[in-house]
């Protein structure tokens, strides 16, 4: 049985928390695949450290800038590229754990459906996780584990800019 699991909310920490189960997985031998939607990859350490194990791979669809509402059509297009690249990969290889990092964004700024995300699910042996800051309530009824990472304090509400090797 595959099993869904969202991780989402304003706290920091919903990407480390989807590694952790990468890092198990990977003790087990299992394939693992990454797609990070919103995202470049640049500055990403987590895309780094992950670039030298062969059982896994990691996918970025995003630009240079934020999502803003008037470069939508842009931002359409990358994931509507991206979503090509995983479907491709999960029919020619047995993935085990998919982690779709920023999703609930993706489909929270209706740049993607949930139908057309849903449509690559069959093709996972194990685990789904999904994760962003927001995710439509419809989805979050059909997940199978549900995890809320609230925010109570932050170092950037004081000032503190992202610190690479911390935040990112």
């Amino acid at each position: 049985m595959t099993t869904l699991t969202a991780i989402y909310g304003d706290g920091r920490g919903k990407t480390s928390s989807a590694i952790g189960h990468i890092y198990r997985k990977l003790t087990a031998e299992m394939n693992v695949l990454v797609s990070q939607f919103l995202k470049t990859g640049n500055n990403c350490g987590e895309c780094k450290f992950f670039e030298t194990y062969t059982n896994v791979t990691w996918l970025c669809f995003g630009k240079e800038e934020f999502y803003h509402i008037e470069k939508k059509e842009e931002f359409l297009e990358v994931i509507e590229e991206g979503i090509k690249q995983l479907k491709e990969i999960v029919m020619h290889k047995q993935i085990d754990i998919l982690v779709l990092d920023e999703i609930g964004m993706a489909l929270f700024f209706n740049l993607i459906s949930w139908e057309k995300v849903e449509s690559i699910f069959h093709f996972i042996k194990d685990e789904i996780i999904i994760t962003g800051r927001k995710i439509p309530e419809d989805v979050l009824q059909k997940v199978d584990i549900s995890v809320n990472i609230s925010e109570i304090k932050h170092p950037y509400n004081s000032g503190i800019q992202a610190r690479k090797g911390i935040d990112f």
